[in-house]
């Protein structure tokens, strides 16, 4: 059984060695949301009801669009100038800007005679955008910093936002003193999702003459409830809402996880969240960019620019002709209905080893994945995690990311009578100066744990 358990760690540490959305909850061991990352975790409870308020929990990751990177200040510390220059001279080549806000509506825990059963309803919100620098050091330094063929001006974003409702389903088991299994079934129903295929364009300058070129490739795809409609190749918020638009989209989803204790000191832990899938097939729309051929401006699949003629740039001033009306021909968003298609969840791998000084003071090291929309994203923890007086909760820790390396995070949580209340972030600082932060996230709620185990064990 060792070496099982042992080859399936290895595994996971293999696939793991990237992750995200790290919170203090996670190793809060009289915390009953440790389940979320650990389906495993043997909770000190026999019995614990949430409604609407057990977690609320919002990440936000933002590693380009700093506050202090894009104005220049007075003396006063007053934004005065908008830099675009410092904006882009700061950005990395490829950056995220990724929001995850997780309501939970309704979570219940029950120790049975073999093993804990799990059931809870979420409401959640996953976006992730990747966007290059390509767009900000065009705006900033102008076409004339990408001359030639083999130096152009490339914009390319990937997005994939997605609302939807999952109710799930647990079980947790001590198979042996060592060995504890958990598991998870959810079944999803997708709001609104809009993800693309393509969003990419390429500017080229001539390094003689200076004429533009410039190739656009946009493909999309969105599932939208009913409150939207075409119009006039226009997708417009004109139409109706509808509970059943809660329930069009299903999916399915597992989470699994396993815990292993070598001796009552030292312990590994493995697992797998949102596994799964969510089929959109209602209210679907494809969105297709590429440059039309309008005019004498088409060129083989690119929009050719090499200036105006007098005729032209009269027009323009007399107001008969515009620009933006021009472009506007050649670049053109053809907004149609679609086919159905499905959308991976951003799936978490962890792999966790932890060691207990005596049974209220544990130490932590965990490398956790995640995979989104614009890869996989790496994130390794250092924790301290204290419970005392079986009452109070505090944890302690440390989280690098890539582009963040200062996420310092803090979790508190008392029992109040049989009221658990807690709060953590995993970067503290950033909760203080959010808008020139790489990332941070809040975590708090109330749950009700109705009775301790008969020896008050906080295990």
């Amino acid at each position: 059984m060792r070496r099982i358990v042992l080859s399936v760690t290895l595994f996971f540490a293999c696939v793991a060695l990237m992750g995200q959305n790290v919170t203090p909850v996670d190793f809060m061991r009289l915390n009953p949301y440790q389940l979320n990352v650990n389906p495993a975790a043997d909770l000190p409870y026999t019995s614990v009801i949430s409604v609407l308020i057990g977690n609320v929990n919002v990440n936000v990751k933002n590693t380009g669009l700093h506050y202090d990177n894009l104005f220049e200040f007075d003396a006063q510390g007053r934004p005065a100038v908008i830099n675009l220059r410092k904006l882009a001279d700061n950005m990395h080549p490829e950056n995220d800007f990724n929001i995850d806000v997780t309501e939970n509506l309704f979570f219940l825990c029950r120790q049975l005679k073999h093993g804990m059963l799990t059931v809870g309803y979420n409401f959640r919100m996953d976006s992730d955008t990747r966007y290059n620098d390509g767009l900000f050091k065009l705006l900033a330094y102008g076409n004339a910093a990408f001359v030639g063929e083999d130096h152009p001006a490339t914009i390319d974003m990937s997005l994939n936002a997605k609302v939807y409702q999952e109710f799930a389903v647990g079980y947790q088991i001590n198979l042996t003193d060592h060995l504890s299994l958990g598991g998870r079934a959810k079944l999803l129903f997708g709001f609104a999702n809009v993800t693309t295929d393509a969003f990419q364009a390429k500017l080229v300058t001539d390094a003689d003459s200076y004429a533009l070129r410039l190739y656009e490739n946009v493909s999309a795809k969105a599932s939208l409830p009913g409150l939207f409609v075409i119009d006039n190749g226009l997708l417009m918020p004109l139409g109706n809402f509808y509970v059943g638009d809660l329930f069009h989209n299903p999916g399915f989803a597992v989470d699994l996880g396993v815990d292993y204790r070598f001796n009552e000191q030292f312990g590994l832990a493995a697992a797998v969240n949102d596994l799964g899938f969510i089929h959109w097939g209602a209210q679907n729309y494809q969105m297709v960019g590429a440059v039309n051929d309008a005019g004498q401006y088409y060129d083989n699949g690119s929009f050719f620019f090499q200036g105006m003629d007098i005729e032209q740039m009269e027009q323009i001033a007399s107001g008969n002709a515009s620009v933006l009306d021009t472009l506007k021909q050649y670049l053109q968003l053809n907004i149609e209905k679609g086919m159905d298609y499905n959308t991976m969840l951003n799936t978490n791998l962890m792999v966790r080893g932890y060691y207990d000084l005596n049974p209220q003071n544990r130490f932590i090291a965990q490398v956790q994945g995640q995979s989104r929309k614009g890869g996989f994203i790496p994130a390794f923890t250092l924790a301290y995690c204290g419970s005392f007086w079986n009452n109070l909760s505090l944890c302690a820790s440390y989280t690098a990311m890539p582009n963040s390396y200062t996420n310092f995070g803090l979790g508190l949580g008392a029992m109040i009578g049989t009221c658990h209340v807690y709060v953590a972030t995993n970067n503290i600082l950033g909760c203080f100066n959010p808008l020139n932060s790489n990332g941070f996230n809040v975590q708090a709620g109330i749950v009700f744990n109705m009775f301790k185990d008969d020896e008050g064990s906080t295990e």
